[in-house]
């Protein structure tokens, strides 16, 4: 069997679903995305924090929105610091599920459970998608979003999952109580050995606890406990929250680079994590998916008016995400990989130097838009740093 759309999306995640939102609301063309899940909603692997710019910027449903907060604390081991960063956090399968409808409503179709499994290829060019079940769907645009899997990018040579730092995250939610009126990252080897730990605040009696960490630092701290562990702990051990029941838990894996990687190819466009849109520095990855998908629903809107659908065309997407974000991505590679192998006293001094931030300042670094002299005044230097400089060099060159 073979089907034919203007445009194929493989993935419905946030990345994937953005992009049909945004061709349904501003073209005409036959549009339809392929989803491996049997509904949107079964993809749980994401805590749904996120800022305003996801909320307010990409028209997010205020019926999904579990918790907001006006403040963001940091935390090391002994230190703490309180910044005036607006937060949301979101159901992320009602969240998912509120993009499909309204991608629907658009005149998207949404075909749960087909898994995309290879790119339909014509002397070279991506002019299709297979899926599991031997189906084949033609189009003159392929959209990858099918996350840190890669499915289709992997295929192509255009992304190196293997090659790209690997972490994982798990979370829980919880009914019971949480004292602050915040989101909280803990950067504090006891609670998360090579990363970092969270708590937001998720509406009336709920709150959301995770722990997070990269595998190469992770690997550094020696530690035969299981995430599930540190997660629990963490939940036991801390006085400013009480547990009365456990509601679900999410578990995810993401691949991370610098994500200058190659985003198109002819018929084909990369966004999210299929080419690791994820910010290096604090994983953030629903704000970065979704503007992925804004931009390269810009490109293939003039490409597709243009009926030329090529790489040459294609590629103006991958330079505009390199120009506005990739440059900034590699330089907060090089930090990440020094936060999360800091050691006690520089997580206290990074936390403590962070406060000393002005409300502007604090802003930019929620954007992910600070400068190298605002990063290096939160570096905490010391000199067995000096080992690590061929693999920062590494990462930004």
């Amino acid at each position: 069997m073979s089907e034919y759309d203007v445009v194929v999306v493989a993935g419905g995640g946030p990345a994937g679903l953005q992009f049909a939102r945004e061709l349904g609301r501003r073209t005409d063309h036959s549009v339809v995305v392929l989803e491996a899940n049997e509904r949107l909603a079964d993809n749980d692997k994401s805590t749904g924090g996120t800022f305003e710019q996801v909320v307010d910027g990409f028209d997010v449903a205020d019926d999904v929105v579990m918790g907001a907060s006006e403040d963001v604390v940091f935390e090391g081991p002994t230190a703490s610091v309180r910044l005036p960063i607006s937060n949301s956090v979101l159901d992320f399968s009602a969240f998912l599920e509120f993009l499909g409808e309204d991608a629907e409503a658009d005149g998207v179709g949404v075909h749960t459970g087909t898994r995309v499994t290879g790119p339909l290829l014509d002397d070279g060019r991506v002019v299709g998608v297979r899926t599991r079940d031997d189906e084949t769907y033609r189009a003159d645009l392929v959209v990858d979003g099918t996350g840190p899997d890669g499915t289709l990018t992997s295929a192509l040579g255009m992304w190196n999952r293997d090659a790209a730092q690997r972490g994982i995250g798990k979370e829980f939610e919880v009914e019971g109580r949480y004292e602050e009126d915040a989101m909280l990252f803990a950067f504090d080897h006891d609670v998360a050995p090579g990363g970092y730990a969270w708590v937001f605040p998720a509406g009336d009696g709920v709150f959301k606890a995770g722990v997070c960490w990269v595998d190469d630092f992770h690997a550094r701290r020696r530690t035969d406990h299981t995430i599930d562990d540190y997660v629990r702990d963490w939940l036991d051990a801390d006085p400013r929250w009480t547990v009365e029941s456990i509601r679900a838990g999410h578990a995810g894996e993401v691949r991370s680079d610098n994500s200058v990687n190659q985003r198109a190819a002819d018929g084909l466009l990369a966004v999210g994590d299929s080419v690791s849109s994820i910010n290096p520095l604090f994983g953030e990855g629903i704000r970065p998916a979704m503007e992925s998908a804004r931009m390269a629903a810009d490109t293939a809107i003039e490409a597709l008016l243009a009926g030329d659908t090529s790489r040459r065309r294609l590629a103006a997407y991958e330079r505009r995400w390199n120009r506005e974000k990739g440059s900034k991505w590699k330089t907060q590679r090089v930090v990440g990989e020094l936060l999360y192998d800091f050691d006690a006293g520089q997580q206290d001094a990074f936390v403590e130097r962070t406060g000393r931030l002005s409300d502007a300042a604090a802003d930019r670094l929620q954007r992910y838009d600070l400068s190298v002299r605002d990063l290096l005044s939160l570096y905490p230097y010391r000199r067995r740093d000096l080992r690590k400089v061929p693999t920062l060099l590494r990462h930004a060159w």
